[in-house]
């Protein structure tokens, strides 16, 4: 991709709320720190985790992605 075609995209994601489904998973570990290192201006970055609870969502959370 050209600078312009990646500078455009920045752009659009400055200020944005962005969902992550599968937030665990392996590709969304690397897009979320892919998107987190280029466009540090993103408004709000949501996880949606699937587990049993809301105490083994946070152990998740904890555990696999942070």
């Amino acid at each position: 991709m050209d600078k312009r075609g990646s500078s455009s995209i920045l752009e659009f994601l400055e200020n944005k709320a962005i969902l992550v489904t599968g937030g665990a998973g392996f590709l969304a570990k690397i897009f979320v720190e892919k998107i987190l290192r280029s466009q540090p201006k993103v408004k709000k970055l949501y996880l949606l985790l699937r587990a049993a609870d809301n105490k083994s969502a946070n152990q998740r959370l904890q555990n696999e992605v942070w």
